[in-house]
C-alpha cells in the first residue's frame, strides 16, 4: 500500500467583465463581501476535504476531529470505523486513548491545585514524597514540581519506560529511582520522561488527600462536561463505544485489530487518559481560557510559559515549515511559528496516535485522534496551520 499526501490550496479570484459602456451610462460593480462566518465555513470546508481525502487514502481504520474557535465547537466529526472489517462507525462519543496528551491534562490539574493553593510550582518533591530518591541524593533533594512537569529532572531520557511496560505500579517504580544516576543538573537539560513525570500523581494525592483518578474526575472531567473521559483501564474496557486500537504490518501492508492493554495506566498522568472527541472539544475550551472556574488564565499562562529550549533536539516539530524555535513548558510543547507562539502536544500509546494544537493569539484549537498508526498523522497539524493562516489573511483583509 502506497501513501500519498493530498493537499488542497485555497485561492480566491474575483474577476469582473462588462461590455463597453454606452454614452452617459455608468456601470457600478459591487465587490462581494465575505463575512466572518462565511470565511470560517470556507476554511472548515477545505480542511475537511483535506482530512477526508488523506484519511481515505491512508486506509487508517478510524479517526475523530474537533475544532474550537473562540468558545464554540465549530467542527466535530468521526471518520471510519471503530473496528476493522465492520460497519461500526466512529462517532463523536467514541472513546480513544489520548496517550501523551494526558500530560497536558495533568498540567491543567496542577494549575487547578495551584489556584486553590494546594500545590506550588517550586515545591520540592521530597516534601510530599519522602520515598523518592536518586543515586545523587543532593539532586533528588533539589528537584521541584516544575522540573518534573518540564522534563528537566536531569535523568536519562525515558528512564524506566521498560518498568512501565512490564506493568509495575507507580509506587514500585518510584522506589527504583534511588538506583538511577543523572546526566545533568536539574533545570538545565531537556530529556523526555514518562515515569518520573508521573511522580506528580503522588504529590497531588499527598497534598489533597484525594486519589489522582478522583482529582481528574472532580476537578477536570465533570466540571468541563467531559462525560466519557476517564483515566483507568477498567473504565475503557467497560465502555461499549470504544475506537479499538489497530496495528499496521509493514510487510503485508495491512491493518489488523489489536488489543487494549494496561500499559501506561500505571502512570496515568503521563499517558492514561481516555476521552472522546466530544470530551476533547470541551477540553479545548479550557485550554483557550474560557473556563476560569477550572483553571485561571494566570495559571494557564504559567503552564504554557516555556521552561527549556528544545530547538536543538531531534523532535519532529522542529521540522515543521514555519517553526523557528521549540520549547517545553509544563506538560506542553511551545512552538515559535510564523511570528507567534502556539501550544502543541502529540501522543502515541497502544497503537493510538493523537494530536492537539492551540493558537492562543487567534483563539482557535484542534484535536485529532487516530486508532492506528499512519503516515497521515504527521501533516495533520502543520496543514491545519497553513490553511488557517490563509483563512486568517482573508478574514483580516
Amino acid at each position: 500500500m502506497k501513501y500519498f499526501y493530498v493537499v488542497s490550496f485555497v485561492f480566491f479570484a474575483i474577476s469582473c467583465s462588462a461590455p463597453a459602456p454606452k454614452e452617459k451610462t455608468v456601470t457600478v460593480v459591487e465587490t462581494p463581501v465575505v463575512s466572518k462566518k462565511d470565511s470560517l465555513s470556507l476554511f472548515l470546508e477545505h480542511y475537511e476535504k483535506f482530512f477526508a481525502t488523506n484519511f481515505n487514502v491512508s486506509e487508517c481504520p478510524g479517526a475523530a476531529v474537533v475544532i474550537v474557535k473562540d468558545s464554540t465547537v465549530v467542527y466535530k466529526k468521526g471518520f471510519g470505523v471503530k473496528e476493522i472489517h465492520t460497519q461500526d462507525s466512529v462517532d463523536v462519543n467514541s472513546v480513544f486513548r489520548i496517550a501523551s496528551l494526558s500530560k497536558g491534562v495533568t498540567a491543567v490539574l496542577a494549575g487547578n491545585l495551584v489556584d486553590q493553593q494546594e500545590l506550588k510550582w517550586n515545591q520540592y518533591i521530597k516534601e510530599s514524597l519522602n520515598t523518592f530518591d536518586l543515586r545523587n541524593k543532593e539532586q533528588a533533594s533539589r528537584l521541584k514540581v516544575n522540573h518534573v512537569l518540564s522534563h528537566t529532572t536531569g535523568l536519562y531520557p525515558y528512564t524506566y519506560t521498560r518498568l512501565i511496560q512490564q506493568g509495575l505500579s507507580l509506587d514500585q517504580i518510584i522506589r527504583r529511582f534511588k538506583r538511577k544516576g543523572v546526566v545533568a543538573r536539574e533545570g538545565v537539560n531537556y530529556e523526555y520522561q514518562n515515569a518520573i513525570f508521573s511522580v506528580i500523581e503522588k504529590i497531588m494525592e499527598k497534598q489533597t488527600g484525594t486519589s489522582f483518578e478522583l482529582l481528574l474526575k472532580e476537578r477536570i472531567f465533570e466540571p468541563a462536561s467531559m462525560h466519557t473521559a476517564s483515566s483507568t483501564f477498567a473504565a475503557i474496557k467497560s465502555n461499549t463505544n470504544v475506537a479499538l486500537p489497530h496495528s499496521y504490518n509493514h510487510y503485508s501492508k495491512k491493518y489488523s485489530l489489536d488489543r487494549l492493554h494496561k500499559n501506561y495506566y500505571n502512570v496515568a498522568a503521563a499517558g492514561g487518559v481516555n476521552a472522546s472527541i466530544s470530551d476533547m472539544g470541551e477540553y479545548l475550551k479550557v485550554l483557550l481560557g474560557y473556563r476560569p472556574d477550572i483553571i485561571s488564565k494566570e495559571r494557564l499562562q504559567e503552564i504554557f510559559n516555556p521552561v527549556i529550549c528544545t530547538s536543538d533536539k531531534d523532535t519532529y516539530v522542529n521540522l515543521w515549515d514555519g517553526v523557528t524555535d521549540s520549547f517545553y513548558a509544563k506538560g506542553w510543547r511551545i512552538l515559535d511559528y510564523r511570528g507567534r507562539r502556539i501550544v502543541y502536544h502529540g501522543g502515541n500509546v497502544n497503537q493510538y496516535k493523537t494530536q492537539l494544537m492551540v493558537d492562543p493569539d487567534h483563539k482557535i484549537a484542534i484535536c485529532v485522534l487516530f486508532n492506528a498508526p499512519n503516515p497521515f498523522n504527521g501533516p495533520v497539524i502543520p496543514t491545519f496551520l497553513n490553511y488557517y493562516d490563509f483563512y486568517k489573511d482573508v478574514l483580516e483583509n
